[in-house]
């Protein structure tokens, strides 16, 4: 299972309260240019959470100007309890894709749920991996095997750095 547009909402909302604005670019600086939706999108996704009872929106006087057109949103405990099960949960047919952009959102969690990825990630990867050395077969399967035997390594590799990203992407406490 591939994350909706709204899975991923839920997890930038749960690390801060946003607008829907300030969500839309913080999705598109983690999947980049080619995969960043737009504006309407996100729109619409908010009110299907909106609806779901997983988003609230703060309709407190706005701390500044900037804000004063834009309504602040923030997960609700459904929505924290959701996003949580979401992040965590590592999908057995889940793309390599799949795995980066779940361990991109995952940096941000809280720390037990981000070890709880990570370890189940590494789980399936090696999984597949032990599924890969089962395949003897014709010279075109092979080189498949042996392209999809490289993402896994990279991906495997990629899982054990992660914690680092982690540590050195974090300001230091005051």
């Amino acid at each position: 299972m591939t994350f909706t547009l709204e899975d991923v909402l839920l997890v930038l909302l749960h690390q801060q309260p946003s607008t829907a604005f300030d969500l839309q670019a913080r999705h598109q600086r983690i999947v980049g240019p080619r995969a960043a939706v737009g504006l309407p999108r996100v729109l619409a996704a908010v009110n299907r959470l909106r609806r779901s009872g997983d988003l609230a929106e703060d309709r407190s006087p706005p701390v500044s100007a900037r804000l004063a057109n834009r309504t602040m949103l923030s997960v609700t405990e459904a929505g924290c309890r959701r996003q949580k099960a979401r992040l965590i949960t590592v999908d057995a047919n889940a793309t390599a894709d799949d795995l980066v952009l779940q361990g991109l959102l995952a940096l941000d969690a809280d720390q037990a749920d981000f070890d709880e990825f990570t370890s189940r990630a590494q789980a399936l990867l090696r999984v597949r991996q032990g599924q890969l050395e089962s395949h003897a077969a014709s010279a075109t399967e092979a080189a498949r095997v042996a392209f999809e035997r490289e993402i896994l390594r990279a991906l495997v590799v990629w899982l054990h750095q992660l914690p680092a990203q982690r540590v050195h992407g974090r300001e230091p406490a005051a």
